[in-house]
C-alpha cells in the first residue's frame, strides 16, 4: 500500500516472514533496504519480532516448570538419610511407582476429565496481537482468518517440542482446520503452506486447563 508521504510499503506477508527469519535471500535486501527509509514498516517489524520472541520465551519456560517439579519430588523423596539404605530402597521404590499411578489415575478421573469441554473454536491471525488462548476440549476448531483465497493451501500444526500434532489439506472456502482429538495443555502453533510448499503464515495459540 502507499504511505503517506507516497513510499510503497511492504506487504504484512514479507514483513511476517522477514521478522521470522524465512525470508528468501534476494527479498531480503530489498526488505532490508526498504525499512532503511520507512519507519512504518520497521515499526511494524519490531513489534513482530517482538510478539514471536514472547512466543519463544513462554515456551522456554515450560521445561523449567517440569524440572522444578521434578527436583522438588526427588529432594522430598530420594533425598532424605533413611532412603539411602540400600535395603529400603526397592520396597520403597515399588510402593512409590504403585502409589504413583493410583494418584495419577484419580486426579485424571476427578480432576482433568470433568472439566473437558466437547469443542472448544479458536480464530486466529498471524502474528497479531496477543496468543489466542482455550480450556481443554475433547475436539478443537481452528479457522484461519487471514488465509488467502486458494483451494491448494497446506496447513500443519506442531506443539512447543515441533511434533506434528495435525498435517493437512485447509478446507477452501472456511479456512478451518478440525483437530479431532484432545490437546494437552502447552504452547501449540500452526503453520500455513501453498501448494509449493512456501510458508505463509504462522500463527500461536496456547491451550490452558482452565480460563
Amino acid at each position: 500500500m502507499i504511505g503517506v508521504v507516497g513510499i510503497l510499503h511492504r506487504s504484512d506477508e514479507q514483513l511476517e516472514l522477514y521478522a521470522l527469519g524465512r525470508l528468501s535471500e534476494p527479498s531480503v535486501a530489498e526488505v532490508e533496504e526498504h525499512l532503511l527509509v520507512c519507519a512504518a514498516c520497521q515499526e511494524r517489524v519490531d513489534d513482530l519480532q517482538a510478539y514471536a520472541l514472547a512466543m519463544r520465551q513462554a515456551i522456554s519456560r515450560e521445561p523449567a516448570r517440569a524440572e522444578r517439579r521434578l527436583s522438588w519430588f526427588q529432594h522430598s523423596w530420594f533425598q532424605h538419610s533413611w532412603f539411602q539404605h540400600s535395603w529400603l530402597k526397592v520396597p520403597v521404590l515399588a510402593w512409590a511407582g504403585g502409589f504413583a499411578v493410583i494418584v495419577l489415575s484419580a486426579s485424571l478421573y476427578l480432576q482433568f476429565i470433568p472439566r473437558l469441554s466437547p469443542l472448544a473454536s479458536l480464530q486466529l491471525t498471524a502474528m497479531r496481537g496477543s496468543i489466542p488462548s482455550t480450556g481443554l476440549s475433547r475436539e478443537t476448531d481452528i479457522t484461519l482468518t487471514d488465509a488467502p483465497a486458494s483451494p491448494t493451501l497446506h496447513a500443519e500444526v506442531v506443539d512447543a517440542t515441533g511434533s506434528t500434532i495435525w498435517s493437512g489439506a485447509l478446507e477452501p472456502k472456511t479456512h478451518k482446520i478440525a483437530l479431532v482429538r484432545q490437546l494437552a495443555p502447552g504452547n501449540y502453533f500452526v503453520r500455513l503452506f501453498d501448494d509449493g510448499g512456501k510458508l505463509l503464515h504462522e500463527y500461536g495459540f496456547q491451550v490452558r486447563d482452565s480460563l
